[in-house]
């Protein structure tokens, strides 16, 4: 579905396209109201890491993605 937007061999490493549907969900089901505040939560939050199959030690995608990934 979002294989075309992706380069394997120009520019920095993408995201898992899965984790950019993720992580809005997380937002929705549990009424947070900004996504800065929905990444502070998955940075802390064990249930919400294991949702994403987001180790410990991975840092986990920057607030501003999801405006970039919005505009598409």
């Amino acid at each position: 579905m979002v294989e075309d937007r992706y380069s394997s061999d120009k520019g920095r490493l993408s995201i898992d396209p899965v984790m950019l549907i993720k992580i809005p969900i997380i937002q929705y089901m549990f009424g947070i109201k900004s996504m800065r505040q929905t990444i502070r939560e998955i940075e802390v939050n064990v249930a919400y890491r294991w949702f994403l199959w987001i180790d410990f030690y991975e840092k986990v995608p920057h607030f501003s993605t999801f405006g970039k990934n919005y505009t598409l």
